[in-house]
């Protein structure tokens, strides 16, 4: 045998030799994307029938294990490991998709890698005994499966088989670019598999939106605002009276009494009642289950989340990077004091920059407050009102509030109340477990109305020209998937993407109060982002001219769904029809426009030298030593800032925001610091150095 055959006969073997542990491998990801698949659509036969009938989608999941452990077998040799560690991280990503669906509707998407702390800092609501066991379980499944791998791979190295690894890595990759190219960025994961999901939506659904069209759009936008003027004179806007305007979004706020269930009292009974002096409907909103900051985007932009790829798509963290119009710019340009207030941590979804960047004078979080009141492990809807009453009373200028809650934040298979604070019965028959989650919802709620009647009761005596607006961010997450809605037969057997664009589990109730004016008007159910050119109308104050456009969009049709809409009839307009379309254009050229700031900067904050400066200047004032300890007065002072003496952390009573005590006596020339941090340990506050006289 000559050298030359010697050496193909080398390395076709060392092909066969290493072609057996790649195909067990692939044997492997196979069985883990099938098992992974029934557990997520609970049924074996409808995960085979989808592999049946979209071999090509489920090939793309494959191709997904595949290539990642191609790439890390040309590293190394060590395919039992590689299968091993490969094969957990899918099942665990997997497991992780199969939880946030069952709760929020949502798959699991590569942006909520991004948003790990967000969801860390929630844990002690989201694990229980059911979680732990399962991960215990899970561990002792993943030993047993890894003890079997080595039995099953007989060796676990590789030799001369980097070769054999790039080939199949290329293999996959051009499948994936072959699937990303006849794959639309949008494609349900229920037709796309989990796996194949996750590369997919890294690509942005195109919301497409023809030249033609969009030069219609321009026509209409122009027309639109020049109505608008026509309707509403600049002089009737110079000489309007500047009311205060408080908007609080209540979370997970609903109409429980849509459900049909039998409780011992309404426990929205005020918020119903105050409908008869109110502007009030229903709104719209792009989430379900979660997701706050998206409708919390949408009201104070009037922006719609259908510009986006997604309706979950978490606008705050991944575009609010610079100046944006907001309800806080708008109303600061004339002449208002504008306060954001949310009673949890500053750095959730962004939020602290995020508030800069839409204009706020100030954004209260939890770290700027003191002596907190809480339900279960969130702040009351009464401490949240409090310090709605404390803004309006500190405030010179007309105020704009923006107030984010916390109370009813789910889940709510938690320990929240203890059996004697209960003050509502449910009656009804459902599953205990349904029974507990609503027990706990509707006590939120019925804590919540009460808050809204302190308040309404507070601004109608305050004196203020006020206007009010309340509502919820989303339904409320009652259990996986739907629970107790498909228990007391609110909603059937209707899947997700059936749901989510389902009003039933998609719109939420408000109301717009004003304490001059107790006009009642139902206004048809409309977008959330149309709320907000509807209440700077209603308040008659000036708005930039993408607002007044919208406004006038809302009359021919206020419900905007991704392909159809609904007109004020109440009649459905398919995606071909010429108002359906209207709209789509309209959205897509104003946030074109202003991605570019094509009108906007009459509008627009960007000095920001003074940003939260109310809350984060902290001053020492005095301090006066007495017999073992010393007194310090001033301002701004926070229960959880850190006071240091000569550098060293020291201890102190916390009196009010003007006040501490040092348990020690300081002496001439002592050196006092204050300083607040948020969880992050980022620096939020501090005070220049004190020394002692």
């Amino acid at each position: 045998m000559n050298k030359y055959n010697k050496k193909k006969i080398d390395f076709l073997e060392s092909w066969r030799t290493n072609a057996i542990p790649f195909l067990k491998m692939i044997m492997i990801y196979v069985f883990i994307i099938i098992g992974t698949e029934a557990v997520f659509r609970k049924s074996l036969v409808g995960t085979l029938t989808w592999v049946a009938q979209s071999p090509f989608l489920f090939l793309l999941n494959l191709a997904m294990l595949v290539m990642v452990s191609s790439l890390l077998l040309i590293i190394t040799k060590r395919i039992v490991w590689v299968t091993i560690f490969v094969g957990t991280v899918a099942t665990i990503l997997s497991f992780v998709n199969i939880g946030k669906y069952a709760l929020r509707n949502v798959p699991l998407l590569y942006e909520d890698f991004f948003l790990v702390k967000e969801v860390w800092v929630l844990m002690p609501q989201l694990v229980n005994a059911k979680t732990l066991l399962m991960v215990v379980i899970g561990a002792l499944v993943l030993a047993a499966i890894s003890f079997f791998l080595f039995k099953f791979f007989k060796s676990n190295s590789l030799h001369k088989h980097r070769l054999l690894s790039a080939t199949v890595m290329m293999v996959s990759l051009i499948l994936l670019i072959v699937g990303q190219n006849v794959n639309s960025a949008d494609i349900d994961i229920s037709k796309s598999g989990f796996l194949y999901s996750l590369s997919n939506n890294t690509r942005a659904a195109s919301v497409v939106v023809d030249e033609a069209q969009l030069e219609a759009a321009d026509n209409l936008f122009t027309k639109y605002v020049q109505e608008y003027n026509t309707q509403n004179p600049a002089d009737s806007v110079e000489d309007a009276v500047k009311p205060n305007i408080i908007i609080i979004q209540s979370e997970a706020f609903w109409d429980i009494n849509k459900l049909g269930i039998k409780m011992s009292k309404n426990p929205i009974s005020f918020f119903e009642s105050l409908r008869e002096e109110s502007h009030y409907g229903e709104l719209y909103v792009p989430v379900v289950g979660g997701g706050t900051s998206n409708t919390e985007f949408e009201i104070l932009t009037g922006m719609t989340l259908k510009n986006y790829s997604n309706d979950w798509y978490m606008v705050y963290p991944n575009e609010i990077k610079s100046s944006t119009v907001s309800l806080a710019s708008i109303l600061r340009k004339q002449g208002y004091e504008s306060v954001g207030i949310h009673p949890y941590m500053s750095w959730y979804y962004n939020r602290l920059e995020v508030y800069k960047y839409l204009g706020f004078n100030a954004f209260k979080t939890i770290e700027f407050m003191n002596n907190i009141d809480k339900v279960g492990d969130f702040a009351s809807d009464q401490y949240a009102t409090d310090q709605i009453i404390k803004a309006v009373e500190t405030t010179d200028k007309p105020l704009f509030n923006f107030t984010v809650t916390m109370q009813n934040h789910g889940p709510y298979g938690n320990l929240r109340f203890a059996a004697d604070e209960f003050d509502i019965d449910i009656n009804s028959k459902m599953s205990d477990s349904s029974r507990y989650f609503l027990h706990n919802y509707v006590q939120g709620l019925y804590l919540s109305d009460l808050a809204l009647e302190n308040l309404v009761d507070y601004l109608r005596e305050c004196g203020e020209p006020t206007i009010l607006v309340f509502y919820g961010d989303h339904l409320p997450m009652l259990g996986e998937d739907y629970q107790a809605y498909r228990d007391v037969d609110y909603v059937g057997d209707e899947d997700n993407a059936s749901l989510q664009v389902d009003l039933r589990m998609m719109a939420i109730p408000y109301v717009m109060w004003k304490n001059y004016d107790d006009t009642s008007v139902k206004t048809p159910t409309m977008n959330a982002s149309y709320l907000t050119s509807y209440l700077l109308k209603e308040a008659g104050l000036d708005m930039p001219d993408y607002l007044k456009a919208l406004y006038m969009a809302r009359e021919s049709m206020p419900l905007y769904f991704r392909n159809f809409g609904y007109d004020v009839k109440g009649d459905k307009l398919s995606s071909d029809t010429a108002e359906f379309m209207n709209t789509k254009a309209l959205y897509l050229s104003i946030y074109d426009d202003l991605k570019e700031g094509v009108g906007t900067s009459d509008w627009l904050i960007d000095d920001f030298v003074d940003y939260n400066k109310a809350l984060s200047e902290i001053h020492i004032s005095s301090a006066t030593v007495l017999t073992n300890q010393t007194d310090i007065v001033g301002n701004h002072f926070y229960e959880s800032m850190v006071v240091m003496v000569n550098g060293e952390k020291t201890s102190f009573e916390f009196v009010d925001d003007q006040h501490i005590t040092l348990k020690k006596k300081l002496t001439s020339g002592d050196k006092i610091e204050m300083k607040l941090y948020d969880s992050e340990d980022k620096i939020l506050g501090s005070a220049p150095v004190f020394m002692m006289p």
